[in-house]
């Protein structure tokens, strides 16, 4: 059977589903797992697993195949790096660098009121139910478990949540997909569209739900990632009059001179480059990029190899030829949903 473009069929559901629920996909970050782990075949899973549980699932052959491969995804990500224009990182008298204290921490997500139509009214009849579904709900089944929403028990329909994109999900399956997304350190994103990032509103909607039949529930814990006190955070300008460098430096490898010239150039670590934004128009903006430094949201992982960043700030000078203040508008409100 031919599906869509973007879709593939699948033998298990007898039917076409998106590219990004195949199993064993990761959507668009194609982070490994973590060492210990591998990836879960199994149908619309979608997460890592342990070794040892996959073998007594799949076998002690797969299970060999399964770890070498996440050797291999780990290796290739090391293997990245991003060029950094070490002919401008000789700097006369900086002053633009954040000294930060560095505490490891954790911080509970964030939950906001949530959206008009997240969350099911109470007190609803099963035919209402079904209407609020195919009024509000983009999908009709769950992508999990690919059985329609209004074919469960009145349990399983009022424990539905409406996310900002417009796609509904189960409450447990939901917070699931947190946890896993935090474990994996990637970004908390819709399964079924993953240019959309969760934000507060949808949080404050899955605790509404998840209360009513757990009063003791709590929003999962997303591990701030903090650098070591002797890492810095660089924002100023240097060479360009039009442009801010963003770069993290180990401040017990730069260069200075009698004269107050500093070189940076032999600081910066593997990840620690993070990009360009413009002068003009931009003090909010780096405003939060230090306090995300600050408060560990900045890196998703602070310790060699760091990797960067909870939102797209690595940016290269022609990214902000056009546009300007709409970009900047927009990478604002992405690092305010992150903080």
């Amino acid at each position: 059977m031919s599906c869509p473009a973007g879709q593939y069929y699948s033998e298990a559901s007898k039917r076409c589903l998106r590219l990004n629920l195949r199993p064993g996909s990761k959507g668009k970050s194609q982070l490994p797992c973590p060492d210990g782990k591998v990836w879960n075949p199994h149908p619309g899973s979608r997460r890592c697993i342990l070794k040892t549980v996959f073998r007594k699932a799949y076998g002690e052959s797969k299970a060999i195949v399964a770890s070498v491969e996440q050797k291999r995804l780990r290796a290739m990500t090391r293997k990245i790096k991003t060029p950094v224009p070490k002919e401008h990182l000789i700097v006369k008298n900086p002053l633009s660098v954040a000294v930060t204290p560095v505490l490891k921490e954790s911080i509970a997500l964030q939950a906001g009121n949530p959206r008009d139509n997240a969350i099911m009214p109470p007190g609803l009849l099963r035919k209402d139910m079904v209407a609020w579904i195919q009024k509000h709900c983009k999908n009709q089944d769950d992508p999990v478990t690919m059985e329609p929403y209004m074919d469960g028990t009145l349990e399983e329909m009022r424990s539905l949540v409406r996310l900002g994109s417009g796609f509904c999900y189960n409450a447990e399956s939901l917070d699931t997909h947190i946890r896993s997304s935090i474990e994996r350190k990637v970004p908390i994103k819709d399964m079924m569209n993953p240019s959309y990032r969760l934000d507060e509103h949808d949080y404050g909607a899955l605790e509404a739900v998840a209360l009513r039949t757990n009063k003791r529930y709590k929003l999962p814990i997303e591990p701030s990632e903090k650098p070591a006190n002797h890492y810095k955070l660089f924002i100023g300008k240097t060479v360009d009059p039009d442009f801010k460098l963003i770069f993290m430096f180990d401040e017990r490898k730069i260069k200075k001179s009698g004269t107050g010239v500093v070189n940076y150039s032999a600081a910066i670590p593997d990840g620690g480059w993070i990009g360009y934004m413009p002068i003009a128009g931009t003090s909010e903006l780096e405003r939060l990029i230090r306090e995300a430094f600050t408060r560990g949201r900045l890196f998703t992982q602070a310790m060699r190899p760091f990797k960067c960043c909870r939102f797209h700030i690595k940016k290269a000078k022609d990214y902000w030829t056009d546009d300007k203040e709409r970009k900047i508008k927009a990478l604002v409100e992405e690092i305010k949903d992150v903080l």
